[in-house]
């Protein structure tokens, strides 16, 4: 299918995983347009930039017909805060469903990518792995925003939905450092003999969204993450070796599954005990 003429439109492109996808797709002979808010991050002859702002109807629709997209993936949204800055429901709620919902009705009949998050499972019992048609139950305004978002994308006749594992390159790790420090840089944690969590590394997220545009979509719900989990004790000795992790403050996992189970029960299912759950019942999917 990938005859070098398919055209794909990316939203967000200018961000992290944005920028790196629109590289992917231009390395695999695609010509690319991509939309953000923000100045266009890649220079290429086969890569044009739009500045736009996704509520912007007209503007979107055009750019789709004016240059013929065959594809679009839909990556721009509001995950997490910026510089301490907290963001409201009606923040989460434009930019991660209205103007999702934008995106998609102005796709008419093209295939769409969206991108979603493992989030939205919410909390998760350490029990039974999950998949695409596992149900949801999202904790943050993120999760349910993204959520929501997803079920726009289902009334499209062709779509797919990816939901990425914390996604991280070898420059930026934040995500995925939550998961081994307290305080970063100097402060890490870790729990018993160690944690394994589900992870994804921007080249193999950018892999399986290049893939997408090569097949014929399926209309379905997939959970993209790396082969091998990230084991925290071998993510700690590394920051060490780099001068970083200088303390780590070691807990026993007894302790940390009676804190939790305290805490659970007195607070209730909220933001703050799913980020304790987490540490908990890491997430298995199939």
């Amino acid at each position: 299918m990938n005859d070098g003429k398919i055209t794909v439109l990316i939203t967000g492109a200018s961000g992290m995983i944005g920028s790196e996808t629109v590289n992917g797709l231009l390395n695999a002979g695609f010509t690319v347009y991509g939309v953000d808010f923000r100045d266009g991050t890649v220079v290429s002859d086969g890569y044009s930039h739009y500045k736009v702002d996704l509520s912007d109807r007209k503007a979107l629709l055009d750019i789709i017909e004016n240059n013929r997209i065959d594809r679009i993936i839909h990556l721009a949204a509001l995950a997490h805060t910026v510089n301490g800055k907290k963001y409201s429901w009606d923040d989460y709620y434009h930019l991660n469903v209205e103007c999702a919902r934008n995106v998609f009705e102005t796709a008419g009949d093209r295939p769409v990518l969206q991108i979603s998050t493992v989030d939205v499972f919410g909390f998760y019992d350490g029990k039974n792995t999950v998949n695409g048609d596992t149900e949801v139950h999202p904790v943050s305004l993120y999760a349910k925003s993204k959520a929501m978002a997803e079920e726009e994308c289902k009334k499209l006749k062709h779509y797919g939905i990816f939901r990425f594992s914390p996604v991280y390159t070898e420059e930026i790790k934040r995500d995925i450092q939550k998961r081994y420090y307290l305080k970063y840089p100097n402060i890490a944690y870790q729990i018993g003999k160690g944690t394994e969590y589900e992870i994804l590394s921007i080249r193999n997220a950018v892999a399986a969204m290049v893939d997408w545009c090569k097949t014929e979509p399926k209309n379905d719900i997939r959970i993209i993450k790396d082969t091998d989990r990230m084991f925290t004790p071998d993510y700690i000795k590394a920051e060490k070796a780099e001068g970083r992790a200088r303390i780590v403050i070691r807990l026993p996992r007894w302790l940390v599954n009676c804190g939790y189970a305290a805490i659970k029960g007195i607070l209730g299912k909220n933001e703050k005990t799913y980020l304790l759950s987490k540490a908990v019942h890491p997430l298995r999917s199939e």
